[in-house]
């Protein structure tokens, strides 16, 4: 994986929504945060125990290859996850929405021995249909960054959301309305809700010290 400036991993915010939810753990050594953030970041890496994380009421999530089958691994470039989100299903996702893992970096900070772990994704087709036919509630220039980082005896993890905006140009009119109404939903609150509780499940806050950002 790539070791570049972390911050050139997020997007800058252009246009529609943008999202942001943390969380913080304080432990009670260095070498406890230690352990928890590299924890943390397997757990963002394994996109298929991400509703075990989330608990119920969200949606699932499986990881999919290139070619379109479904793997029981860690997540890499060029990935693919399909959501099930809560209610009517995308049509041109056959049921489901699409994204596609399109970065995963580390930095590491010397000055103060701390560090960061991102895996970015943006909405894609689903594998074997053509680029341009966006199957998710959200245009193809939204991102989800998930983060993880670690500084002295606190560890982070965070979900930003950026350039949201509904995905109502697809040809059939049934997912116009679903992805207006789903993505509308998302901007309202569902995305925070989902989240707040993955990001709760990937710190594992147990006898620990939470701070809520």
């Amino acid at each position: 994986m790539e070791t570049i400036d972390i911050t050139l991993a997020i997007p800058p915010q252009l246009t529609g929504n943008s999202t942001n939810d943390c969380q913080s753990i304080i432990l009670p050594s260095k070498d406890q945060a230690r352990l928890l953030f590299e924890k943390a970041m397997n757990r963002l890496l394994s996109v298929n125990k991400w509703k075990e994380f989330c608990g119920n009421g969200g949606a699932s999530f499986q990881l999919i290859s290139g070619e379109g089958l479904p793997q029981d691994r860690t997540a890499v470039p060029g990935d693919y996850i399909r959501i099930n989100v809560p209610g009517p299903g995308s049509r041109e996702g056959a049921g489901f929405d699409w994204v596609m893992v399109e970065d995963i970096r580390e930095q590491i900070y010397v000055p103060d021995a701390s560090f960061s772990f991102i895996m970015r994704v943006r909405p894609a087709a689903r594998p074997g249909q053509p680029k341009g036919r966006i199957s998710h509630f959200f245009k193809q220039y939204a991102t989800s960054s998930f983060m993880v980082e670690l500084k002295g005896r606190e560890v982070k993890a965070g979900v930003y959301g950026r350039n949201e905006v509904p995905n109502t140009a697809v040809r059939k009119v049934w997912d116009k309305i679903r992805n207006f109404f789903t993505a509308t939903a998302a901007m309202m609150g569902y995305s925070h809700f989902q989240w707040k509780k993955l990001v709760n499940g990937i710190l594992d806050p147990a006898n620990t010290k939470r701070k809520m950002l």
